[in-house]
């Protein structure tokens, strides 16, 4: 791909992230109000920890690389299915941003502090999930309007491997270290 080529396959990928805008909004709100669930019943967050880390456990006795590797797959696999299976009227991806928003306010219920032991990868990987979620939502608008499902899928698959990918590989690398740093595992 030259350069001009290049140049324009981004311009649309802008178009597209301004025209998904709303929806993307929309992700975030439900991501927060996910977090403010968690707050109000902390008993629900108590849960989604431990699914969490029963998750992590699977971890063990890896190395860095498969670390990143696994980290990245499973975000760009739950990334991809948000944005496939959005037809479903959303549910899948409105249900990733709840789960995670309550995973994320779980965690700093328990200490606010935290807050600063998962900004780092967050920074990358947040965004990356909140337009994913906004494709999602925006994919299942196409069962009732225009531009139909199809297009909004191509588009949606267009932005997830040239946005949203790279954000998630930047994310697992330093999700990975901060864990080595953090734990010294």
């Amino acid at each position: 791909m030259n350069s001009a080529a290049l140049a324009n396959h981004y311009r649309q990928i802008r178009r597209d992230l301004n025209e998904v805008r709303k929806y993307i909004l929309a992700a975030v709100l439900i991501f927060v109000a996910g977090n403010i669930l968690a707050i109000l019943i902390p008993s629900l967050g108590e849960r989604v920890i431990s699914a969490f880390l029963g998750y992590f456990k699977t971890f063990e006795n890896k190395n860095v690389l498969e670390l990143v590797v696994a980290i990245f797959l499973r975000n760009a696999f739950s990334a991809f299915l948000a944005i496939l299976f959005g037809f479903l009227f959303g549910l899948l991806p409105v249900f990733g941003a709840v789960f995670n928003g309550i995973a994320v306010g779980a965690i700093l219920n328990l200490n606010p502090l935290n807050f600063f032991k998962i900004i780092p990868h967050g920074l990358f990987e947040l965004p990356a999930m909140f337009i994913t979620w906004g494709l999602g939502i925006w994919c299942a608008g196409g069962l009732f309007h225009s531009p139909p499902i199809s297009f909004r899928i191509k588009r949606s698959l267009n932005i997830y491997l040239s946005i949203i990918v790279p954000l998630l590989i930047i994310a697992a690398i330093v999700e990975v270290l901060g864990i080595k740093i953090l734990f010294g595992i």
